[in-house]
């Protein structure tokens, strides 16, 4: 079984088969590598990665040195070569081929995916250990320190990804009952993205669901003091219903 693992998620890391790490120090050979994963089996040109690598002004070695970088790299990835890992040229670029499960952000994503299938089908038990093992898959945002527009393009769609998964997965958990497990991680969740109402409308219905009318009605204030004072709206209609089921006394 193929057991390396390209780590992007959080830090950028490579495990092989025995455990043990394969270091890439190099700033410059970090971010080709970051590239190169993202774009899995398709030819990224040399122009391109120079771009990648000075996008303000190329200086005379680009090319050059960009030559130097990827040698390097295929030298240090070459005891790979025996797991489906090759980094190759063709034409004017350079594709490295990788097993798509031994890439961490990869995996995520196809649990993501199944999971949110399954939670459209209504099969809430299996959509919530879909979703709960892509959030276990998940260490931070992608490749922190690589700032080339390809790894920030990604990053800020795979910081999406997470956090609509989160979401689904306390959906999930809210179907099968599970009210009280979801409230502690909904909290840091509305302190981190405060004005993402959706997770507004989850924490509602999860603390109103056990009885926690009180707290319920609290953070609706909270969340209609944020939006007033931060951007001098209301909440959405949807919330003001939700607001006023739960005056109503209305059970989730």
């Amino acid at each position: 079984m193929f057991h390396t693992t390209f780590q992007l998620s959080g830090r950028m890391a490579i495990v092989d088969g025995g455990g043990r790490a394969i270091n890439v120090r190099a700033a410059k050979q970090q971010a080709i590598l970051a590239v190169l994963l993202l774009r899995p089996g398709g030819v990224v040109s040399v122009d391109r990665l120079m771009t990648e690598l000075w996008p303000d002004e190329l200086p005379a070695t680009a090319r050059a040195s960009l030559q130097t970088y990827v040698y390097r790299l295929r030298r240090t990835l070459a005891p790979l070569a025996a797991h489906g890992v090759e980094l190759t040229t063709l034409g004017h670029g350079y594709t490295l081929t990788v097993p798509d499960r031994a890439v961490d952000v990869r995996a995520f994503e196809r649990r993501f995916a199944r999971g949110s299938q399954a939670l459209a089908a209504g099969e809430a038990a299996e959509a919530a250990g879909l979703l709960r093992e892509a959030l276990d898959l998940w260490r931070g945002p992608l490749a922190p320190g690589i700032e080339v527009e390809t790894v920030l393009c990604e990053r800020r769609r795979l910081d999406g990804v997470h956090l609509t998964a989160s979401e689904l997965w306390v959906e999930a958990e809210l179907r099968l009952g599970l009210h009280n497990s979801v409230i502690p991680e909904l909290e840091r969740l509305v302190e981190a993205h405060p004005f993402r109402e959706s997770l507004w409308e989850l924490l509602l219905r999860a603390l109103a669901g056990r009885g926690r009318r009180a707290e319920a009605l609290a953070a609706y204030r909270r969340l209609r003091d944020i939006l007033s004072t931060e951007l001098g709206i209301e909440p959405a209609d949807r919330l003001r219903r939700r607001h006023q089921a739960i005056l109503e006394g209305a059970s989730f």
